[in-house]
């Protein structure tokens, strides 16, 4: 019991170690293949620890090695899977025992493969009654045809004592994951959230002006003003959901026009940095983006064409010695000129 509860407990400790590396990938402070790299090395090394604890039950000796690999396959493919399978294998040959070429075959070699092969349509609709009659199959053709070949001796006890002990801790490793990658989604979406403008997607105020100011250039920086003309008329001529829909299709278009940093300001008015070469070009592309708004289709949930959607702009050069909410203030006067001078207008 001592060697199950220990196995077990390698088993908890990599996923502890495997879930703090996804964490700090989460938090951007570890590159992607630093992540992939580690999350390799923390499996082998796993599955090494479980080599040196093994559970004896009827003079044979068994460890739980085949679930880590075939959950590792399962969530991150063969691209995670041989790498582990070369490691282990060289690393199972600095251990002396009987049966090597036969364990490895069964446990590690047959499971990995196998899970390889159903991966895509094992992943699809998981749930912990489909996995259940999974991992039963993984240990029929893994630990049960070792221990038959093996010893002929073993006792119903003991193969039942190792299937409960597979199924358990299998089913439990499954639960640890999928609560960790649950609670990883829904930070990336509270991040994602307290970032982003819930209706179009794009940055709200807050972090479009941090953006802004951590954005180096050697380019003139342009801060753009838009509000979107009679906006106040689609939502009574079309209701709010409608109303809604536009400017959600808006910011699509608008984030489709180019490179720029974008961002919602509020209500039907967004904000855009531009890094041009002069402001005559920052003046040209504001006109090629209303001309190509007034070619944009905006269609209700009905199907009904929303006509004549068009957008006032103002601009101001960004000044690095002030603060920028500076030069937002002389983009919204501008803002306010084009909207005076008859909308559907730039004005620097």
């Amino acid at each position: 019991m001592q060697s199950l509860l220990a196995n077990f407990s390698i088993l908890l400790f990599m996923h502890l170690c495997i879930q703090s590396l996804y964490y700090l990938a989460f938090q951007k402070r570890w590159p992607n293949y630093v992540v992939a790299v580690s999350h390799i090395l923390i499996v082998a090394i796993g599955i090494i620890c479980l080599y040196m604890l093994p559970v004896s039950l009827d003079g044979y000796l068994f460890d739980l090695r085949t679930i880590p690999m075939v959950i590792l396959v399962l969530y991150h493919g063969y691209q995670f899977g041989i790498p582990v399978l070369v490691i282990i294998f060289l690393a199972r040959f600095a251990f002396p025992g009987e049966f090597i070429y036969l364990e490895l075959f069964f446990t590690l070699l047959i499971p990995t493969v196998v899970t390889m092969l159903v991966r895509r349509k094992l992943v699809q609709n998981l749930t912990y009654l489909k996995l259940f009659f999974y991992f039963i199959g993984i240990w029929f053709i893994s630990d049960a045809i070792v221990g038959h070949i093996i010893s002929e001796d073993i006792t119903l006890y003991s193969y039942l004592m190792r299937f409960i002990s597979f199924q358990l801790s299998a089913l439990i490793m499954y639960f640890f994951i999928q609560t960790s990658t649950r609670n990883l989604e829904m930070s990336e979406q509270l991040r994602f959230y307290a970032e982003h403008d819930s209706l179009t997607g794009l940055l709200n105020l807050r972090s479009f002006l941090r953006k802004a100011r951590e954005h180096e250039s050697h380019l003139l920086k342009v801060v753009a003003m838009l509000d979107l003309d009679f906006f106040k008329q689609i939502n009574d001529t079309y209701g709010h959901l409608n109303g809604d829909r536009v400017l959600a299709d808006f910011a699509a278009f608008l984030s489709e026009q180019d490179d720029w940093l974008v961002g919602r300001y509020g209500g039907e008015e967004f904000i855009v940095m531009l890094e041009v070469a002069s402001k005559d070009e920052a003046y040209n592309r504001m006109k090629t983006l209303q001309q190509s708004l007034s070619k944009q289709q905006f269609i209700t949930e009905m199907g009904e064409e929303i006509q004549n959607v068009s957008v006032s702009i103002g601009l101001a050069e960004l000044d690095q010695q002030k603060p920028l909410m500076t030069s937002v203030e002389r983009a919204d006067k501008c803002l306010y000129n084009a909207k005076k001078n008859g909308r559907n207008q730039v004005c620097f």
